[in-house]
């Protein structure tokens, strides 16, 4: 939908020079998302401006990127939708090319909230996959890799409150189901885990008429995985923080910018474990990562938008210790959509196309290792 036409509290605005001066201090004040097995396409809106949305946050998804953005938008709404992945993903040993048989997955995302007409207080609820893992290295390292299988679905429910005309915060719970499968050669660990809770908080400010501002802390969860044989895999998920301004320019086109910090080095490694035996041993070397993302839209009519953005995804895995069970790499995003309103509903598409550039890395998994993805995402939304 068209932001300028929905939102509750509309504003006015001011020039480019200011623009740029916010987005040095949006990164400036960002330490070092990012890599790692994160998904950050969580709706087909957010993906055509390669995620950039923390400060607009202007449809129902926001109940991924900044719930706060709920307190805009009126009544009830609900958008469902998925996206389907392509990888192409390998390493180069000496003269020969083994590829990654692991695959995309195909996740699927809903969102529904309730802000009530001149109410000072909504919920919200959504379902997304934020974190998906599937690497084959077998053809590669017969002998010492195998497949690293992580899937966690995420259910979030939110309480948004808005302050005034220019002010909302939110804040809510996140509820993990999570499965894992890790091989290795004589080897077998497969565990599901359905109790992994975690929180979040964020806010959406509006400091000048075509000026907003918004945050995003999430607490990184440990989910704990245990399988009939009384074996375990403790998985801790980094924590994030997202910050981002967004400026519109003559209620036709809105540009933002967002920094994503998180914390990756909380996860050291995914070892297997019986009591106090190590049964698989996967190392990490994960760093803290930073991904920048670049938006901008269109609103070429009321109900009508175009879509483009720029992603810059630092990669969370060390050179040193580099362990293909997590292939993580420093990736390029570009993306592009468009929604509009037909027969009631409102429609998003989006592509993105994501170029690693090629890493060499040293050590017992040595080899230069290449990758690329494609996503294409559709939702539909309606409001009530």
């Amino acid at each position: 939908m068209n932001r300028l036409a929905t939102e509750r509290f509309g504003m006015k605005g001011s020039g480019m020079k200011g623009f740029f001066t916010a987005i040095a201090c949006c990164i400036g004040m960002t330490a070092a998302h990012a890599g790692g097995f994160s998904n950050p396409n969580m709706s087909a809106s957010a993906l055509g401006v390669a995620n950039a949305v923390v400060a607009s946050a202007d449809d129902v998804s926001a109940a991924a990127y900044n719930p706060a953005g709920i307190a805009w938008q009126d009544g009830i709404q609900a958008m469902l939708g998925v996206e389907a992945q392509y990888r192409n993903s390998s390493v180069k040993l000496n003269s020969a090319v083994a590829p990654n048989r692991g695959s995309a997955g195909n996740p699927g995302h809903f969102y529904a909230s309730w802000m009530p007409h001149d109410g000072a207080v909504g919920v919200a609820l959504g379902y997304n996959t934020p974190y998906e893992l599937d690497n084959d290295w077998a053809l590669a390292f017969p002998a010492s890799a195998g497949t690293s299988k992580l899937r966690l679905d995420r259910f979030t429910l939110d309480a948004i409150y808005a302050v005034n005309s220019s002010l909302a915060v939110a804040g809510g719970l996140d509820w993990y189901l999570s499965s894992a499968d890790i091989t290795l050669p004589g080897q077998s660990f497969s565990a599901k885990d359905k109790t992994g809770l975690g929180g979040h908080v964020s806010m959406k400010w509006k400091p000048a008429p075509t000026w907003s501002v918004g945050a995003m802390a999430r607490l990184g969860s440990s989910i704990k995985f245990s399988n009939g044989l009384s074996q375990t895999l403790n998985l801790k998920l980094p924590d994030e923080f997202t910050l981002g301004v967004a400026h519109d320019i003559a209620d036709a086109v809105r540009l933002e910018l967002d920094a994503e910090w998180s914390r990756w080095s909380r996860l050291k490694d995914l070892n297997v474990m019986a009591g106090t035996t190590v049964l698989q041993s996967h190392l990490l070397n994960m760093n803290d990562s930073l991904t920048l993302m670049a938006g901008a839209t269109w609103f070429w009519r009321e109900n009508a938008q175009f879509r483009f953005g720029y992603a810059y995804d630092q990669e969370a895995a060390g050179s040193t210790g580099f362990n293909p069970v997590v292939a993580d790499q420093t990736g390029h995003k570009a993306s592009l959509g468009a929604g509009g309103d037909a027969f009631g509903f409102h429609a998003d598409l989006a592509l993105s196309y994501t170029f690693y550039p090629k890493r060499t890395v040293t050590g017992p998994f040595a080899g230069t290792y290449r990758d690329q993805r494609y996503s294409l995402a559709l939702s539909v939304s309606k409001g009530f």
